[in-house]
C-alpha cells in the first residue's frame, strides 16, 4: 500500500467561504467542496465524500479532510473511497443514502461504491441556464435520475425522460415525487435512445429544449453496443429534427478525448445538413469545478 499523504502540497484547496455561503443561500448543498491533484472532496448534503487517486487511507491525516473553521460546517458522515474501486470506508457515521438540494429542488443520492450518486453537480450551471431559457417542453435523453427533467417540470414545462435503465428511471420518478411534481404528468420511457428518436419524429413531436448527455459506451439491445464516437453525429442530427424553433439543445460528452471544437464541427455540419440557423455557445461550468474535470459540451440555440 502506498503511504498516506505526508506533504502539505497534497492538502486540498477548499472553496471560499463566500462561495460556500452563496451556494447555500441558493438552496444548494451538493458541490465540489475542495480538491487537489490527488484528492477530491465532495459535499453531499450533510455528507463529505473523499475520492482519492491512490489507495492510501488517510490514517493520521484525517485533518486534511476537515473543512476550515471559516466555513462553519462539519460533516455528519465522512466516506473515503479510491477512484474506480467498488469498496469504501466510513471515517465517520454510517450508511450510503442521503438527500441533497440544488436550487431548492431535492434529489435522492446513493453513495454506495460502484453506484452513480444520482446527481451530477458539474451540470448545475447548465441546469441554471436551461431555467433561464424558460422551456415549455423538455426531451431528456440518457436521463439517468432525471435532474434536468425535474428542473424543467418545476418551471412548468412538460418533460419526457428516456433511459435504457429501469432502475435509473425509478430513481428519477422518485425525484419527481420528492418535489411534488408527479402532477405535471412527466413521461418515463425505458428505451434505447437510438430507437426512440425516430419514433418521436414519426409522431411529429417537437421540444423547446433537449438534453443529450450520452455515455461513452453501453451495452445495447440485440447485441448492438453504444459507442459515442459512432453514435454522436447521427444523434445530434436526429435531435435537431425534434428541436422547435427558438429551442435549446445541450450536447455534453464526458469522454477524455472529447473536445469542444470537435463537437462544434459536428454540430455545424448537422445544422447545415438540416438547414437550421443556430448559434453555438460553450456549456456552463460551475465556478468550483476545474476545467479539466468538466465534460466537453456545447449549447445549440436555434435562431429561427
Amino acid at each position: 500500500m502506498l503511504p498516506p499523504f505526508r506533504k502539505s502540497s497534497a492538502a486540498p484547496t477548499w472553496i471560499s467561504a463566500t462561495l460556500w455561503e452563496k451556494l447555500e443561500a441558493a438552496g444548494t448543498d451538493a458541490f465540489l467542496a475542495a480538491h487537489s491533484p490527488r484528492l477530491r472532496l465532495e459535499r453531499w448534503g450533510s455528507t463529505l465524500r473523499a475520492c482519492a487517486l491512490r489507495p492510501a487511507l488517510p490514517d493520521g491525516n484525517e485533518a486534511l479532510l476537515e473543512p476550515p473553521a471559516t466555513l462553519g460546517w462539519q460533516a455528519e458522515r465522512m466516506i473515503w473511497q479510491t477512484e474506480g474501486e467498488r469498496t469504501a470506508r466510513h471515517l465517520r457515521g454510517e450508511g450510503w443514502t442521503t438527500e441533497v438540494q440544488e436550487g431548492n429542488l431535492r434529489f435522492g443520492i446513493d453513495l454506495t461504491p460502484g453506484t452513480a450518486p444520482g446527481l451530477f453537480p458539474d451540470q448545475r450551471e447548465n441546469r441554471n441556464f436551461l431555467r433561464s431559457r424558460r422551456p415549455t417542453s423538455l426531451l431528456n435523453l440518457f436521463a439517468h435520475t432525471c435532474a434536468f427533467g425535474v428542473l424543467a417540470a418545476a418551471e412548468g414545462a412538460t418533460s419526457l425522460n428516456i433511459d435504457n435503465s429501469a432502475r435509473a428511471l425509478a430513481r428519477g420518478r422518485e425525484n419527481y415525487r420528492r418535489n411534488h411534481l408527479l402532477g405535471t404528468q412527466p413521461r418515463f420511457w425505458k428505451e434505447d435512445v437510438r430507437q426512440a428518436l425516430p419514433r418521436l419524429q414519426r409522431r411529429g413531436e417537437t421540444f423547446s429544449a433537449i438534453i443529450l448527455d450520452p455515455p461513452t459506451f453501453a451495452h445495447g439491445g440485440r447485441g448492438r453496443s453504444f459507442r459515442i464516437e459512432r453514435e454522436l453525429a447521427p444523434m445530434i442530427a436526429a435531435c435537431l429534427r425534434l428541436l422547435a424553433p427558438g429551442g435549446s439543445l445541450l450536447v455534453s460528452v464526458n469522454e477524455a478525448r472529447a473536445r469542444r471544437g470537435e463537437l462544434e464541427r459536428t454540430a455545424r455540419f448537422a445544422l447545415s445538413a438540416e438547414k437550421i440557423r443556430a448559434r453555438l455557445e460553450p456549456s456552463r461550468r460551475p465556478i468550483e469545478v476545474p476545467e479539466t474535470r468538466m465534460p466537453a459540451g456545447i449549447w445549440i440555440l436555434r435562431e429561427d
